[in-house]
């Protein structure tokens, strides 16, 4: 009898091991796991974020190919019905060209009249690129969640 007892115990720990581990990536609420590009995610009730972010992530995530040298200064990334990604990349001088380049074929040209969604506090210049989409919601509703990007030279 306390044979069956530890067998049983033995089989709960060793369920329970299994489930902790694989929990994150199978899209168990409130687990963690970590993308394949490192950045660390965690599971909620109606999808997952990721915060810190890796500069592979903010890539896969935006659709963008940004320079190598660029860093992640913050990033998140909120996936649920839709996703929103908001990062704050450095990027050297040196490949600051590139990066516009990059970002414009991407997203587009600067659209000026579209209010900012993140602080831009202590940034020189400020410009939102998003789809037209997006945009389009935008005017019917100033202060909707923005697909954007903000980028400042240097």
């Amino acid at each position: 009898m306390l044979g069956g007892i530890a067998l049983m115990l033995g089989s709960v720990a060793v369920a329970l091991a299994i489930l902790t581990q694989y929990a994150g990536a199978w899209g168990v609420p409130y687990f963690s796991f970590t993308t394949d590009r490192g950045s660390r995610c965690k599971n909620d009730l109606t999808g997952y974020t990721c915060s810190p972010m890796t500069l592979a992530d903010v890539e896969y995530f935006g659709d963008i190919d940004l320079p190598d040298d660029s860093s992640v200064v913050t990033g998140t990334y909120r996936s649920t019905h839709d996703y929103q990604l908001e990062a704050v990349i450095d990027v050297p001088g040196g490949s600051a060209a590139q990066a516009l380049t990059s970002l414009s074929e991407t997203f587009g040209q600067c659209i000026s009249e579209i209010p900012s969604p993140v602080s831009t506090k202590g940034m020189a210049d400020t410009c939102v690129m998003t789809n037209d989409e997006v945009y389009s919601d935008s005017r019917r509703a100033e202060q909707s969640a923005l697909l954007d990007r903000h980028w400042r030279p240097k």
